[in-house]
């Protein structure tokens, strides 16, 4: 005989049916709400940690990405109300399963759940997400597979964060979980009495984004496959075993005929190889010298703005300098790119500010690429591809225009060594320039 559903009521009477447990972290379990598909319910283990809810929902989250308590539950169950589409599911499957077996060894498996272009986009996006947290004085703590939610439809790449009730500041850090095995610090596996952080914070996240390309921890290579297991874990997690691309240390590289020792030098890019290196050679017993999750935003977003899609239409995303698609073998085509320059030219801009304009979908240019700010998701320029070249559509009170001044809605489609250059003006902002370009693999 079916059990009776679960039923709870918040602090302002409201009351809700607990629906399918979406998940189960180190303090509690997450439940959808029956009726309710935008919202999900938290209820924690411990009565004792409402007080610490509370607490969260005085912080500044507004606009982040983050499911903060909306209500407290306070009977059938102690916990929180949050907001959560209906659609979004933990990002631990498909791409951060406990183990790769050998569906995840397949490079069809690998782009059928997105390829590199939706790896990318969803660890941007995470990496965004942390980076805001931190900006606001505020580290995460416990950044988990079970905490990260992603759409189930493969053409978006909303990324969530839930578990909110973790987050404490950084300035007075308070909070006595240390993490998720596989998902740990080394400093804070080591002392039990090591405080949360935001390095904290970003080592975890350089794991998921490593795990979430590479399929593999960042340390887990030919010596952590010579022991059982669990020591294999507990050494990675403690920081105890090399980089697996440590230059320095080749005794635990990747296998040389496993999947992700093919992956490796096709889906991570100059930048990102620098950045984990790091991260996890320098950075791995030495927090002070791991770069933070801004720089980790900066350099996944320039990596995403840099991918194609197979111009045969294989499937396959990957870095548009390859001379050919790594699945199927087509020659890579030539390559429209945008560039942005400040409008005194004497100066430059670094080269995270070039991006590919897509054939066959708008490309945005976004705050991020103008002025760097990435707290800003609305266009200010968009171009959309057509038969023979661009439109240009500028946004609200920008406006583009050519070296005469004259307002620029169409461009061709550069070939050969042709250039266009564009000066994009907005109100109360920077001026810049746009180059726009085609570029040839290498």
């Amino acid at each position: 005989m079916p059990s009776e559903p679960r039923r709870v009521t918040d602090d302002a009477g409201v009351e809700f049916t607990l629906g399918a447990q979406i998940g189960r972290g180190n303090q509690g379990a997450v439940y959808r709400v029956a009726g309710y598909p935008e919202y999900a319910i938290k209820l924690v283990d411990r009565p004792t940690d409402l007080d610490r809810i509370s607490a969260v929902r005085r912080l500044p989250l507004d606009g982040l990405p983050v499911a903060a308590p909306l209500t407290l539950i306070q009977n059938g169950g102690t916990g929180y109300l949050m907001r959560l589409a209906s659609d979004m599911t933990p990002i631990r499957e498909p791409y951060l399963p406990r183990v790769f077996g050998p569906r995840e060894t397949k490079a069809a498996w690998y782009a059928s759940t997105g390829g590199l272009k939706r790896r990318l986009a969803i660890a941007a996006n995470m990496a965004g997400s942390i980076a805001a947290l931190h900006e606001r004085g505020l580290a995460y703590v416990d950044l988990n597979p079970n905490n990260v939610m992603v759409s189930n439809d493969l053409a978006r790449t909303e990324t969530w964060l839930i578990d909110a009730d973790n987050l404490t500041s950084r300035v007075n850090p308070k909070w006595d979980i240390h993490g998720f095995p596989g998902y740990l610090a080394p400093e804070r596996a080591r002392r039990r009495d090591s405080p949360p952080s935001t390095l904290a914070d970003t080592y975890i996240l350089a794991i998921h984004v490593f795990r979430m390309l590479v399929m593999q921890h960042p340390l887990e290579g030919v010596a952590a496959n010579d022991v059982d297991g669990d020591t294999a874990r507990q050494l990675m997690d403690r920081g105890e075993l090399p980089y697996v691309a440590d230059p320095q240390n080749l005794s635990n590289h990747l296998s040389p005929q496993s999947f992700p020792a093919g992956l490796f030098p096709l889906v991570m890019s100059g930048r990102m190889r620098k950045i984990a290196e790091q991260t996890f050679v320098a950075g791995r017993l030495d927090p002070t010298k791991r770069p933070g999750s801004a720089r980790w935003r900066e350099v996944l977003f320039n990596a995403l703005d840099n991918v194609i899609d197979c111009p045969s239409d294989c499937g396959w995303t990957y870095f548009r300098l390859q001379a050919k698609c790594p699945s199927c073998g087509t020659s890579t085509e030539s390559t429209t790119m945008i560039t942005v320059y400040p409008a005194a030219e004497e100066l430059s801009l670094p080269a995270r500010n070039s991006f590919v304009a897509s054939q066959t979908l708008d490309t945005a240019v976004l705050p991020r690429h103008l002025w760097g700010h990435y707290d800003q998701p609305d266009p200010v320029v968009v171009f959309r591809p057509g038969s023979r070249g661009f439109e240009v559509n500028a946004q609200d009170e920008a406006r583009v225009v050519d070296d005469s001044g004259k307002s620029v809605n169409r461009i061709p489609k550069p070939t050969g060594d042709t250039f266009y250059r564009l000066r994009l003006d907005a109100a109360g902002r920077p001026s810049r320039f746009l180059a726009v370009r085609s570029v040839q693999p290498a």
